[in-house]
């Protein structure tokens, strides 16, 4: 079966995701779980999530793979994990319902692309059940090319406006989604606790460099008046040219969120995670 444009992708980006985990965050999330955890992962892709919990200790786990993409719910591999793939539109109303008989709930590059609403409504569904929740690796709106460049800022502008178009789920949230999904569960008793998981992409990632390259340039293209287009072009080509002589770095900044649910369950015994 030839891999699809999705996979590819994934498959690319899952080092880059796994090295700018926090791994403190990802340990605390498993510590609260009770022994042989029942884990719902949400836009669960083919797996890669599972695969970086599952990295840090926990193997007893029952997985629930929830994503509307069947193609990639078929590629997930979670090796000798036990997994239940279920293909499931997260912008239906309804999806709450696979809450139950769960133990723990789980996201990783998701939060930035839903609505303020879907963030709320998800919110009060894992608060009604008090369930520890982990969304890893939010954008958080921080870029920062090396060396840098005139034209960053009118790339990154135009690409947030790209960021924040609906995805399915209402207006993508973008940049804010971290502080946003943060601010809806600690009202409603959580303890939350968040850090930086930074994609750091070396001079040496020349693929990676040009995904991010075409990506940012395709964005910023697609939401530009005309007159801006040519300027995101020179920037692409300037920065391809960079890429290619090993002379480009880039961080993206993300973040990670645990979140606790109120005292009185189980999952809010636990000892207090400390600062950064």
């Amino acid at each position: 079966m030839t891999e699809t444009f999705a996979e590819t992708w994934l498959r690319l980006r899952e080092p880059y995701d796994h090295a700018a985990r926090s791994a403190a965050l990802a340990h605390r999330f498993l510590t609260v779980l009770p022994a042989a955890p029942r884990v719902l992962d949400l836009a669960a892709g083919a797996g890669s999530n599972a695969r970086y919990l599952m990295s840090m200790g926990q193997g007893r786990a029952d997985w629930v793979l929830a994503d509307a993409d069947r193609a990639l719910l078929a590629a997930a591999d979670l090796r000798t994990a036990r997994m239940e793939r279920r293909a499931l539109d997260l912008a239906r109303p309804a999806w709450p319902r696979t809450l139950a008989r769960v133990d723990g709930v789980t996201a990783a590059a998701f939060a930035d692309l839903v609505s303020a609403a879907w963030l709320a409504r998800f919110a009060r569904a894992v608060a009604r059940r008090r369930l520890p929740v982990l969304v890893a690796l939010s954008v958080d709106g921080r870029v920062a090319w090396t060396p840098q460049d005139p034209d960053d800022a009118l790339v990154l502008r135009l690409f947030r406006r790209d960021q924040a178009r609906d995805k399915g789920f209402g207006p993508a949230l973008g940049a804010a989604a971290p502080w946003r999904l943060a601010a809806d569960l600690r009202a409603r008793g959580y303890q939350v606790h968040m850090r930086r998981s930074d994609w750091r992409i070396g001079s040496k990632d020349r693929v990676m460099l040009g995904r991010m390259i075409d990506g940012f340039a395709a964005a910023a293209a697609d939401a530009a008046l005309f007159e801006s287009r040519d300027a995101v072009a020179g920037w692409s080509d300037r920065r391809r040219a960079q890429a290619a002589a090993g002379q480009l770095r880039l961080v993206i900044g993300h973040r990670d969120c645990l979140a606790l649910p109120p005292s009185g369950s189980p999952a809010s015994r636990s000892p207090p995670l400390n600062s950064p």
